[in-house]
Formats: C-alpha cells, sequence, structure tokens
C-alpha cells in the first residue's frame, strides 16, 4: 500500500509539473482535464486494491486453509477468545488487591476486624462478593450487603455474607 501511496504522490507531483510546462493557450484546459482524470483514476484504483494488500497476522492463520479462516466470524470469535483470556488475567492480578482494599473499607466503616472477603468477582452479567464475618460487625447481614452493593455498584443480591463466629 505504501509503493501504491508513493506512485500516487510521484504522480501528482509529476502532474504538477507537466501543468506548469503547458502553454497559455486554448488547449490548457483540455490537457489539464486529461491529467486531472489520469490522476482521478490513479486515486480510484489504488482505493479499489486496499482491500487486496491487507495481510492478517500469523496467529489468525490457523485452520480453514492454508492462510486460514478470516470470515469476520471466525475473527469475531478470535477477538472474543483474546478479551475473555485478557478479562482472566486482568482478574487474576488484580483481584487480591481488590479484595484488599474492599476488606480495608468495611473495617474503616464497621469498625470490626473481624471481616474477610473471600470471593470476589465482579465480571459478567453476575458479579459475586462473598463476606465472611470472623467477628459481629454489629450490622445485619442485609446492611453489609447493601453497603457491599453501593461500594462497588452492583446489586445487594450478588454479594453473600457467612458468620464463623457464635457457634455457627
Amino acid at each position: 500500500m505504501r509503493e501504491g501511496l508513493r506512485a500516487l504522490l510521484a504522480l501528482i507531483l509529476l502532474a504538477g509539473f507537466f501543468e506548469l510546462l503547458l502553454p497559455e493557450d486554448g488547449m490548457r484546459k483540455y490537457a489539464r482535464m486529461v491529467v486531472g482524470l489520469f490522476v482521478l483514476l490513479s486515486l480510484i484504483g489504488l482505493v479499489v486494491n486496499i482491500n487486496q494488500e491487507i495481510v492478517f497476522p500469523p496467529e489468525l492463520a490457523e485452520e480453514g486453509g492454508p492462510k486460514g479462516d478470516h470470515r469476520p466470524a471466525a475473527l469475531v470469535a478470535e477477538g472474543l477468545k483474546l478479551r475473555q483470556a485478557g478479562e482472566d488475567k486482568v482478574e487474576a492480578v488484580m483481584a487480591p488487591a481488590w479484595r484488599e482494599s474492599l476488606e480495608v473499607m468495611l473495617r474503616r466503616i464497621t469498625g470490626v476486624e473481624g471481616i474477610r472477603v473471600e470471593a470476589f468477582s465482579l465480571r459478567g452479567r453476575d458479579p459475586r462478593v462473598r463476606l465472611v464475618l470472623t467477628a459481629d460487625p454489629g450490622l445485619a447481614p442485609a446492611t453489609l450487603q447493601r453497603l457491599v452493593g453501593e461500594l462497588l455498584a452492583i446489586s445487594p443480591e450478588q454479594v453473600e455474607v457467612a458468620k464463623e463466629f457464635g457457634g455457627e
């Protein structure tokens, strides 16, 4: 594609040079029209050939023939797989920090050290958070559910509260 752009740029410069060489007579406007049409046709040819010069990365060239399956559906499926892998990696790296941050916030709000966040997943349509209470926070589980829901901008029903104190 770069070669095509270079050739088009060279053609435009050449056309400008030829225009300077044209005599100042009645034929000048016809010669300018011919040169302009030639440049326009070259530009159209470059645009038409642009699709033939697209090269897909080698990792997409699997199955489906020697050059791989480059249909839009296959490319979208590959893109979704890459996105899922990226989300999994982000969650694996960030979930511990998010859990710790949520624990710190809940300890500051309730004043109780016995709150532990065990499960933390905000991915997908059904994010889940599981709180384990090792000491009585002085708040009802429903209140903690609403609090965590507000902090994380999720529904309180997606927050599970389990007690591990007082014989339960």
